[in-house]
């Protein structure tokens, strides 16, 4: 299934599927946040309230988006995170790097 995304106001929200693997949306992920991020777009919601598997392509095209928007003075967010998920980016210690909320998308709050 192909990343789901639209606009809420000034804030990109992109929305995988029930996975984020190499099969299936991870790639898709940089491109669409470079593509945003070039248009002018600072903030992007990464709602992965839907996602219960991600693999390491799926973690590394999260840290490279990470990385891009921070170059590009934006701000990248991760939300709605399922346990699985939760627990993949604990283990890689991630969760002290990136930004993420115990949130809706709707309730998200941007430094």
């Amino acid at each position: 299934m192909p990343l789901q995304k639209h606009m809420d106001q000034d804030t990109l929200v992109i929305a995988p599927g029930e996975k984020l693997t190499i099969a299936h949306g991870a790639d898709e992920l940089l491109p669409l946040v470079r593509e945003a991020l070039d248009s002018g777009v600072r903030k992007i919601l990464l709602d992965l309230s839907q996602v219960d598997f991600i693999d390491s392509r799926g973690v590394g095209q999260v840290v490279a988006s990470y990385t891009s928007t921070k170059h590009h003075d934006g701000q990248l967010v991760l939300c709605g995170l399922t346990p699985r998920v939760k627990l993949v980016l604990q283990v890689a210690s991630l969760h002290l790097i990136l930004n993420i909320q115990d949130r809706t998308p709707e309730t998200v709050e941007w430094r």
